[in-house]
């Protein structure tokens, strides 16, 4: 499978063969079955299931496998599960347990991460399909729904959801109007815009207005202005019960949103450049938001001298609403040790730190979250071991450990840590992570006390589902091919966004193909045209190894205006050039894309939709 589509294939398939959305509340399911004759409890073991169904008569077999198949499924055994109803032949059934074995096959073939199969399925079994009532078939609707957003197809998978919204019990409606929110939040805006063109009814309504609530350079006023607009056009609307809360959140917003901006940067000292390229940033996000609203006054103060709270202090004196910054971690810790604020304050660095400032938020690049992330990744992936591969250094140390106590709070074993240093070393450092030696030493001792014709190959160790590799694109191109020499050129390989130095060099590049990464949006794709074509012409060579600190820029001043949802509106993200922002315990969390390299180009990976439960996911508007 391709890796595009893993992150909601072993999520969604978590969903569908537990029958259910992911919400922790019991309720009546979009998949439950149908009331069926009571049978056997469920046998553990596949092979004892089978061996007693065997012994069965038709009718009592059926029933048996359908309810020990269903039984598999909320035990997460989609493979077994398959396998019981594989035995049955549907052409013997009645109607209602041939609508519980499709229903049933086209779970399990999700939950074994098998879309097109279960595509497959719902199309031989059409004509059937078309005899059930308008109910039965919108769940069965619901599951070529479910099919179509794991393999990436989004438009296709909201136009069923929305088709089969009306003919949904009140409970299925909940969770199905859950899926169609997150789709809407996951199409990108061409994608969105595409979609509205050859749209009309609901799915038209719940098109525009994901598009307003979405709009990149709305501002807070007239965006709560155009949702008014759209509910007095769509009065009758399913999504008519969004929007209150959504209007209350954007109102109190607009009345909360800063007049006077302080931002607080280093233009001297060791970290003047990193400065320089996050007012950058700062500035060309305000000339976009000046174009389609008004602005907030910016002033900018210099935090490279030793007193950040004089500085602070007089930031509140010029009258300053919010402050923004500072960038360095030991003066961000310094103003959060003041306990109460004044004004909002958004840190642009994360602090180790308890018990901070109610009004006092953090927002920064921290790598350990991009490590968090990858692990999360490989467990919705199904991989239950990982090996770790870092330079030596407290650096490395550190998001190392970031990512095994993800990994491990998720329930992954961690089967090998190595440490490496840049240089001749390094090869030798990967075979013996991948236990190449002892596989040649064991060949070898055969081959001395055997005349028989034995594969003696040497093989790598086989108790990695993949590695995490921290390094930086000179470090990657030693490793990936010291992987490929040592017989793991198969071993899924996943890297921080230090991998991507974010400049085309296939010739040096051709060394990471294979490497799979997470990075910024800013980095992998340019989606917001308008911003990405004043940027080019402002900066036509970039900013080179400080890019990221200049989107980090871009979305710092989107933040304060819009830092009030996120901590206020329950699930609310902002989708920023940084990564989709949301909130947690006063800390910005990035959500990054996934990239490729192949061919020596790094390639951003189709986002794909995430299941969810009916407590909708919702997105913040970026200005």
């Amino acid at each position: 499978m391709e890796f595009r589509k893993a992150r909601l294939a072993a999520l969604l398939a978590a969903a569908v063969i537990a029958g259910c959305s992911t919400t922790t509340p019991p309720r009546t399911t979009v998949y439950e079955q149908p009331s069926a004759p009571k049978v056997a409890a469920t046998p553990s073991a596949l092979s004892a299931a089978r061996s007693q169904l065997a012994t069965m008569k038709t009718d009592a077999r059926i029933n048996a496998a359908l309810q020990w198949a269903e039984d598999y499924l909320d035990q997460q055994r989609a493979g077994d599960a398959s396998q019981l109803l594989a035995d049955l032949n549907p052409q013997v059934m009645d109607d209602e347990q041939r609508f519980s074995w499709i229903l049933l096959s086209g779970r399990a073939q999700l939950g074994d991460q098998r879309p097109d199969e279960a595509l497959g399925l719902l199309q031989s079994h059409q004509s059937d399909i078309l005899q059930y009532p308008a109910e039965k078939q919108a769940r069965l609707d619901l599951l070529k729904a479910d099919a179509l957003a794991m393999k990436g197809d989004l438009t296709r998978s909201l136009q069923e959801r929305v088709a089969a919204h009306p003919l949904l019990g009140g409970d299925d409606q909940d969770y199905n109007h859950g899926m169609i929110w997150q789709l809407l939040m996951q199409l990108s805006n061409t994608e969105l815009a595409d979609a509205i063109e050859g749209s009309s009814g609901d799915l038209r309504g719940w098109l525009t207005l994901a598009q307003l609530y979405r709009d990149p350079i709305a501002d807070l006023d007239a965006q709560v202005s155009r949702l008014n607009q759209w509910s007095a056009q769509w009065r009758t609307h399913p999504a008519t019960e969004d929007v209150p809360d959504i209007l209350e959140a954007l109102e109190k917003a607009a009345n909360e949103k800063p007049s006077k901006v302080a931002i607080l940067l280093p233009t001297t000292g060791p970290l003047k450049n990193a400065g320089k390229a996050l007012q950058e940033g700062i500035m060309t996000a305000y000339y976009r938001h000046k174009q389609n609203g008004n602005p907030p006054v910016l002033r900018f103060y210099d935090s490279g001298s030793d007193n950040i709270l004089t500085l602070y202090d007089q930031a509140i004196q010029d009258g300053a609403d919010f402050v923004l910054g500072p960038l360095a971690k030991d003066k961000a810790a310094t103003i959060a040790n003041q306990g109460s604020l004044p004004v909002t304050t958004l840190a642009l660095n994360y602090i180790d730190q308890d018990n901070l400032p109610e009004n006092f938020f953090q927002f920064g690049l921290a790598p350990e979250d991009e490590a968090r992330q990858i692990a999360m990744q490989g467990a919705r992936e199904g991989a239950s071991q990982a090996g770790i591969l870092y330079p030596q250094g407290e650096w490395g140390e550190r998001v190392a450990q970031a990512f095994a106590e993800e990994w491990q709070s998720l329930g992954g074993t961690i089967t090998v840590t190595r440490t490496y240093q840049e240089g001749p070393t390094l090869g030798d450092t990967v075979k013996e992570l991948l236990l190449v030696a002892q596989s040649q030493s064991r060949g070898e001792a055969v081959s001395r006390f055997t005349s028989l014709d034995m594969d003696i190959q040497p093989r790598r160790r086989q108790d990695m589902g993949f590695l995490f590799l921290l390094a930086n694109p000179n470090q990657g191109r030693q490793v990936k091919p010291a992987l490929n020499f040592h017989y793991a050129k198969d071993l899924p390989v996943y890297s921080t966004a230090l991998i991507h130095s974010g400049e085309s060099n296939p010739r040096r590049d051709q060394d990471l193909n294979g490497v799979r990464f997470v990075d910024m949006p800013w980095m992998l794709s340019n989606e917001d045209s308008e911003l990405r074509r004043m940027t080019e012409e402002q900066w036509p060579e970039g900013h080179g190894r400080y890019e990221r600190l200049f989107a980090m820029g871009i979305d710092a001043y989107r933040l304060q205006s819009r830092l009030y949802l996120l901590s206020t509106l329950p699930s609310s993200e902002l989708p920023g050039v940084t990564g989709r922002l949301s909130m947690k315990q006063q800390r910005i969390v990035r959500e990054l894309d996934w990239g490729v390299f192949i061919n020596g180009e790094a390639r951003a990976l189709p986002k794909v939709s995430e299941p969810g439960n009916s407590s909708r996911s919702r997105e913040v508007t970026a200005q």
